[in-house]
């Protein structure tokens, strides 16, 4: 008699399943058992899912909810995390499974946008994902920054130690020049739990009592101290303030001999630097989208109000079928109506064909669609390559691990 296997894809339940996640991100992942208790245990708004065999877990995916700025509209988007099976129990299909439910799942609770920092891109890009431009990963010395940026006179400088002082971080973040920073506030505040318990400092930038910049910097300490720094995140609301972060960040030259960051605009931080060595390089680990919600994602966001367009499109959607189809966009007076198209009689050289990862990539932060279909022969109507056509601000890209 044949012996058939019985499984079932589940939610987490209770403690032992999280037990087992350990165990299982400890073989996959190649991290110390206790890196991985605090991974689990840090992130506590992670909701998992598991492939299970008699409450054995076989594979397991998860998604938690934060906030990021996508060409400088805020979206709430579905952050996948803990993708992983047991090697005995690969290539089987349930990451596959665990993954197109994860996504059914997170557009049904009207999350737009999903997001993943994966280890291996092309096997995403299955999914549905595509690659954001490749951004860049800059290393300097403090002294590298030029010596004309001054802390303005009126600016007062706090670090951040406690949660109730997230409410300047927040109004910030909404009110930033830079919309590829992380907002930090309580939809990622795990982050903060964590790492202030260890070298991680948040500096907040006053101007006459007014929040105006924030930085937070991360320390490295291994056996012995380390005189390196990373910038994780920072804001600032007008140049000026800009400005006076940056002077901060050259204070540190007497304990400080590199300053490591990473960000999707060269100009963003070469314009601060007296000289760009050849130190800085494309990030190896660069971030991967996709849309959950045609409709949704498009709408809202923020168009030129001056820009008057009629688009079409044509999109496959093999995870989520209700996408795929011909969609019309209408942008006018800095909005848009997204609509799909049945039985309309549109001209073939004006629909312009999409993957939905290629979709995912015009959304995300792709200067033109040119960049996207240069090398597919594809025809692209005029209309589409109108250069004011979405906003340019790129979206975040900010690791968290």
């Amino acid at each position: 008699m044949k012996f058939v296997r019985t499984m079932m894809i589940r939610e987490f339940k209770d403690t032992e399943d999280i037990n087992q996640a350990v165990k299982l991100a400890t073989l996959c992942f190649h991290e110390p058992t206790k890196e991985m208790e605090k991974f689990f245990a840090g992130i506590q708004e992670l909701k998992m899912i598991g492939a299970f065999e008699e409450n054995t877990l076989l594979a397991a995916a998860g998604a938690y909810k934060f906030q990021m700025f996508i060409r400088d509209t805020l979206f709430d988007c579905a952050g996948i995390a803990g993708v992983m099976t047991n090697p005995t129990e690969r290539r089987k299909g349930y990451v596959k499974e665990l993954m197109n439910k994860l996504i059914v799942d997170k557009k049904n609770q009207d999350y737009p946008v999903a997001a993943l920092w994966p280890f291996n891109h092309s096997f995403y890009q299955k999914f549905g994902f595509g690659n954001a431009e490749k951004i860049i990963s800059y290393h300097f010395k403090p002294s590298d920054i030029k010596s004309d940026f001054k802390l303005e006179n009126d600016i007062k400088i706090c670090d951040v130690t406690d949660e109730k002082d997230y409410l300047p971080l927040i109004q910030v973040a909404k009110n930033a020049l830079n919309k590829y920073t992380r907002i930090i506030g309580d939809v990622d505040a795990w982050l903060l739990r964590g790492e202030l318990q260890g070298y991680f400092k948040i500096y907040l930038i006053e101007r006459d009592e007014k929040p105006v910049a924030y930085i937070s910097l991360k320390f490295k300490k291994a056996k012995e101290w380390e005189n390196n720094m990373q910038i994780m995140d920072f804001a600032y609301i007008d140049i000026q303030a800009k400005h006076s972060l940056f002077a901060f960040l050259r204070n540190f030259e007497a304990d400080i001999n590199q300053i490591s960051l990473t960000l999707p605009v060269q100009e963003e931080i070469e314009s601060y630097l007296d000289g760009v060595k050849d130190t800085h390089k494309f990030s190896q680990w660069p971030a991967m989208f996709r849309i959950l919600d045609v409709k949704k994602a498009f709408e809202q966001l923020d168009y030129h109000s001056a820009l008057n367009e009629k688009l079409y499109f044509q999109v496959e959607d093999n995870v989520l079928s209700e996408n795929s189809g011909i969609w019309n966009l209408e942008i006018n007076n800095g909005n848009c109506i997204a609509s799909k198209i049945e039985g309309q009689n549109i001209a073939k050289e004006k629909i312009l064909e999409f993957s939905i990862n290629q979709l995912s990539q015009i959304l995300i932060g792709y200067s033109k669609v040119e960049h996207i279909l240069e090398h597919t022969g594809i025809r692209i109507p005029e209309e589409w390559k109108h250069k004011d056509l979405f906003p340019i601000m790129p979206c975040s890209f900010m690791l968290w691990f």
